[in-house]
């Protein structure tokens, strides 16, 4: 019996080759890991283990302003970022949150550190954020400058974006034209589409019903003036919301190449090749930030190559649960409180492994 694990996170722990290494000491030398990737916070961590790349630091503004300290990983001239690091619901306590004075400025100043050590192609990630400003701020980081009708220049924050009328982009960094970039998302949101950015999501960054109206009709106007200024069609797909517009910005801009979070790892390890070695595969992610979708889509591919693998399902007794259930062979409900501290948690998810391994895997 052998068992692959591929585990984004659980409760608010989110280093998926921590949770990995506690589940393996668990289940014994038959179990196997791999990083688990849903795009958002612990997608750096992964990747550097999984690359073996080197971290590197640089401080960037995040939605509110604040300096803060981001990392990403740069193997040679690869770069492995994701946008929680600088423009995360996390970053900020429910009482700052202010999607309307927001600016995705610090994830631009993120790409420039990544240019200036020398990345030729980046891969990103494009998680839950707390901006909703179609790219301003980090278009703003790379250069562009954006006026009104009068010709003053425009601070780069959400609620700008209904005042701009002009766009200058001649001094962007020219070297962002040049690279290679990948972008990876959990989410199929589009900008004004079914399933738009401008609908739940954009509560949890403290948006009124005033404010999304407001956002609406500037983020209308925003992408109006971009589309006019690079002299494109207006075009609007699923995952083009995704990071409060930054992917749409991405594509646009730098024709951005789009996967699936997932996707990079089951093509470096040869997952095709390799999952028919298995009997078992254990998934789990935070179902309440992309509804699970990244492990829904692991299990159909992993089925498609392997029909008889089981496939189990973690799942948090308290939080939201995971559509199509019937793509698991089993839902494992477990129970760990909010309040524990890292290490208690630590504590937690191995009794959680020892749980699963004397009661599922002993029988």
């Amino acid at each position: 019996m052998k068992i692959l694990v591929a585990i984004d996170s659980i409760k608010n722990y989110e280093n998926s080759i921590e949770i990995g290494n506690i589940f393996k000491e668990e289940l014994g030398s038959n179990a196997d890991i791999i990083p688990f990737l849903d795009g958002g916070e612990g997608t750096v961590e992964a990747m550097q283990a999984f690359l073996n790349g080197d971290y590197h630091y640089v401080n960037v503004h995040n939605p509110k302003n604040d300096v803060i300290t981001a990392r990403y990983v740069m193997r040679e001239n690869y770069a492995v970022m994701e946008m929680a690091q600088s423009s995360g619901l996390r970053l900020l306590y429910k009482e700052e949150l202010d999607v309307m004075n927001s600016s995705s400025l610090g994830f631009g100043e993120m790409l420039v550190d990544g240019l200036n050590a020398g990345a030729k192609s980046f891969y990103i990630g494009i998680g839950d954020t707390a901006t909703n400003d179609l790219g301003m701020g980090m278009l703003y980081s790379l250069g562009a400058r954006f006026f009104d009708d009068e010709g003053n220049e425009l601070n780069p924050i959400a609620k700008n974006m209904v005042n701009v009328e002009t766009i200058d982009i001649s001094n962007m960094d020219h070297r962002i034209f040049d690279a290679d970039i990948t972008i990876a998302t959990s989410t199929d949101m589009t900008l004004f589409g079914e399933n738009s950015f401008l609908e739940s999501r954009v509560y949890r960054k403290g948006a009124s019903i005033e404010d999304i109206a407001f956002l609406y009709k500037g983020s209308k106007n925003f992408k109006e003036k971009i589309e006019q200024t690079l002299g494109i069609n207006p075009l609007d797909l699923p995952t083009l919301g995704s990071g409060g517009g930054v992917a749409w910005a991405l594509y646009t801009f730098f024709k951005t190449k789009i996967s699936k979070s997932m996707d990079v790892i089951l093509e470096k390890i040869d997952f095709d090749t390799m999952i028919k070695n298995y009997d078992f595969l254990i998934l789990g992610e935070n179902v309440d930030q992309f509804d699970g979708l990244s492990s829904i889509n692991v299990a159909n591919v992993a089925k498609s190559y392997k029909e008889n693998l089981k496939i189990i399902f973690l799942e948090d007794k308290d939080g939201k649960k995971i559509g199509q259930r019937d793509k698991f062979d089993f839902i494992y409900e477990y129970h760990i409180s909010d309040n524990f501290d890292r290490d208690q948690m630590k504590d937690a998810i191995r009794a959680l492994a020892k749980d699963l391994s004397q009661n599922y895997f002993s029988r």
